[in-house]
């Protein structure tokens, strides 16, 4: 079994040297004495450490400290773009994999189109083009931290597993340790909505807050929820799936069985189906924004339906979670009158009639499409250097 903690890479072959980088990326630079004090261990392993390190190129000489009494001592630090971290997303309409280095810079991305959306041979399409894109790159193996997968559905981010998907089809498929096989590689897992949750706090619209919610639409309906600047998952990591609680009174027919769920207004590919029912043609994210804001009745009318329950459902998670930062995602965070002030203004009109002392910043998506690559790179990051670290320089 590939073991999904991060120190096992084979960019550290010993513990010592990820010890060595860790608490260089904790501490931003440290001299040979200081790395000796912080780490405890010898001087001579920090210096065949070093050399090692500085070889590859991962670690650099920088500025001169203060003496002491003898020699200058020399501050060494990370060089952030020789370490990688390859990401994963995973819907069934929308698979992409990307190549990121520590500050968070896509340096690579590939949609992929897989000939089946069975776990073997999307995992193994997945494994065949990041080692093609690595190839391309010039970029060694033992220069990658490892892999971060954000994948549609209930999964279960100790284990690796993807716990069920009705996007992707999938039931209790063991994720990071078939990828992580595959690639030779440690495999962190985590939800789409959750991970795009993780980059605003990290990286975007929620990096000043303590509570914040990503509202995802675009495998459905569900939302990625930040409390006290920690994900929330809950026990059975089904936090967020919002999509068939019933919300709206006399609504739509839902996939489910139920009337009144999220999904059937906000799920864009239910809006794809009805247009294609309507006109026989398939809509795109950019043709329905074209279409909305040229006046197309369906488009217009689409995106009125959208910002109602929208409106409701930031009202109603954001009152309950007392949320200062929503950042609606997918193709509605294009909409920024129709549908984000409109759900500023319930939120504000609602907090205001029921004299509740709070405020709300509703915003969309800094990261348009990417938000899930950056959210599971960063993971990879976060687990890898030290549970406490916020990745990427900010």
């Amino acid at each position: 079994m590939m073991s999904r903690h991060i120190n096992s890479t084979r960019l550290v072959r010993t513990y010592n040297a990820s010890t060595v980088l860790r608490t260089l990326y904790e501490h931003g630079h440290c001299s040979r004495s200081q790395l000796t004090e912080l780490t405890g261990m010898s001087p001579a392993t920090i210096t065949r450490i070093i050399s090692e390190l500085m070889q590859q190129g991962v670690v650099l000489e920088g500025s001169h400290g203060k003496s002491t009494g003898g020699r200058r001592p020399i501050y060494l630090h990370i060089d952030h773009t020789k370490l990688y971290v390859a990401s994963v997303k995973l819907l069934r309409d929308d698979c992409i994999v990307a190549l990121l280095d520590l500050k968070g810079q896509i340096l690579a991305k590939e949609q992929l189109q897989p000939e089946s959306l069975s776990p073997e041979v999307l995992l193994g399409t997945v494994a065949t083009s990041l080692r093609t894109m690595f190839a391309s790159l010039a970029i060694k193996q033992e220069h990658i931290i490892g892999v971060g997968v954000a994948a549609s559905g209930i999964c279960h981010p100790v284990d690796g597993i993807v716990i069920r998907s009705l996007n992707l089809g999938w039931k209790d498929v063991p994720v990071s340790d078939m990828l992580g096989e595959d690639l030779g590689l440690p495999v962190m897992l985590e939800n789409d909505a959750n991970a795009c949750a993780l980059a605003e706090l990290w990286l975007g619209n929620a990096r000043e807050t303590t509570n914040s919610m990503y509202i995802k639409t675009e495998s459905g309906a569900g939302v990625g929820i930040i409390s006290n600047q920690t994900l929330l998952t809950g026990s059975r990591f089904v936090t967020g799936e919002i999509g068939h609680v019933p919300l709206i009174p006399g609504a739509k027919l839902c996939r489910c069985g139920q009337r009144g769920c999220l999904e059937p207004y906000v799920y864009f590919k239910a809006v794809q189906e009805r247009y294609h029912d309507a006109t026989g043609q398939h809509l795109t994210h950019s043709g329905f924004i074209e279409l909305a804001r040229g006046g197309n009745e369906f488009a217009r009318y689409a995106v009125q339906e959208a910002a109602s329950a929208l409106a409701l459902a930031c009202a109603h998670w954001g009152i309950i979670l007392d949320i200062e930062v929503i950042t609606i995602g997918g193709v509605w965070g294009n909409f920024k009158h129709e549908i984000v002030e409109y759900c500023q203004e319930y939120y504000d009109a609602i907090l205001e009639q029921s004299v509740i002392p709070s405020s709300v910043t509703i915003l969309g998506s800094s990261f348009d499409d990417v938000a899930d690559l950056l959210g599971a790179a960063g993971l990879v990051v976060s687990h890898w250097f030290t549970p406490a670290s916020v990745p990427f320089e900010r």
